[in-house]
């Protein structure tokens, strides 16, 4: 069996001095008729000029700035295979990473998309292995997240170097509705057979991959590989996923409406589980309005949950600027008795 071909999608806006590094992960392990499409968005720091030294070994695109969904979605229309895959331009794929999903996809036509675990260097080099929990923060195994797994063996040839794991393949639509499990690093996405549902969202400062998994994990089966692929590496600069919790919530009650909330088969068996998830947001909220001194607010926000907590309700209902305060001593506290 012929093999899929890939497109490679990396976004970047001003990381002359990093994206080397994603590229020297990328490019050694395609193959003939694959392609690496880069999307400048708008870089003022020299990024073109680096990239000239890549020749064509890369697709370069430049566009003006518009966001990481912009220029994803821009990568997405110039892509010409049957695979896509992604990486931000901060970041790095593992060794072997393309040739597992690759023979996965390959081996099971059944499956839309693939992912997989992931670790993080921080700025500071320390390291955090299969990182994915601290995401999500399911305690559930993937057994129960998803289906029971299988090894990677039973589904296809293991590349030299990579020892055995375990693949779960199943829904990922009901769970993914209450937490993020997919780095965008590790996925490996069927174009055509996607179809609309390969699209991020280009109006949201934060989430924007979400939304598009959301719309993926309605539309086809996914396969979680138990193992890592990609690097994600903290640096001094700005990351997309940098946001508050107040604005984080936020977004996320965007998302929850636009996937989820907007899906009437879905509410239609699901209502009261959104309902929670839904009513989590603006709990998150309240506490950043809280935080704020904005207690008239936050007393507007707890009035659209059925049971707030009772610590919520309790310092809402006080001035703003001695709600502050308490939460301020609070975070203090916890910072001497923490060491954070």
């Amino acid at each position: 069996m012929k093999s899929a071909r890939v497109s490679v999608i990396i976004p970047t806006f001003n990381r002359a001095h990093l994206i080397g590094r994603a590229l020297n992960s990328v490019l050694p392990q395609c193959r003939e008729g694959d392609e690496v499409i880069v999307v400048d968005d708008g870089s003022t720091d020299g990024t073109e000029q680096v990239l000239a030294g890549y020749g064509n070994r890369i697709q370069y695109i430049r566009i003006h700035n518009s966001g990481a969904g912009s220029a994803r979605n821009r990568g997405l229309d110039a892509a010409g295979n049957e695979l896509v895959a992604f990486l931000d331009s901060d970041d790095e794929w593992m060794p072997g990473k393309l040739e597992l999903q690759r023979s996965l996809l390959d081996a099971r036509d059944d499956v839309l998309y693939c992912f997989s675990n992931f670790a993080v260097r921080d700025r500071y080099k320390n390291v955090t292995r299969r990182y994915l929990i601290h995401w999500h923060r399911d305690k559930r195994s993937w057994d129960e997240i998803l289906a029971p797994g299988i090894r990677f063996s039973q589904i296809a040839p293991l590349p030299p170097g990579i020892e055995d794991f375990m693949v779960h393949v199943g829904d990922m639509y009901y769970a993914m509705a209450a937490a993020g499990y997919i780095f965008t690093g590790t996925v490996v996405v069927r174009r055509e057979e996607a179809k609309e549902a390969l699209r991020f969202a280009e109006d949201i400062p934060t989430y924007e991959d979400w939304v598009c998994f959301g719309r993926l994990a309605g539309k086809g089966m996914g396969a979680y590989l138990d193992c890592e692929t990609a690097w994600q590496h903290g640096h001094t600069g700005e990351r997309l996923t940098d946001a508050d919790s107040y604005k984080c919530a936020t977004t996320r009650l965007t998302v929850l409406e636009r996937v989820w909330g907007s899906d009437k088969d879905f509410l239609a068996q699901h209502a009261e589980y959104y309902q929670q998830i839904v009513e989590q947001q603006y709990i998150i909220r309240a506490a950043g309005m809280i935080s704020r001194g904005d207690t008239s607010k936050a007393r507007a926000e707890l009035a659209k949950v059925k049971k707030p907590p009772l610590t919520h309700r309790l310092l809402a209902i006080l001035p703003g600027v001695l709600a502050r305060a308490l939460v301020a001593g609070r975070r203090f506290v916890i910072r001497l008795l923490t060491g954070r």
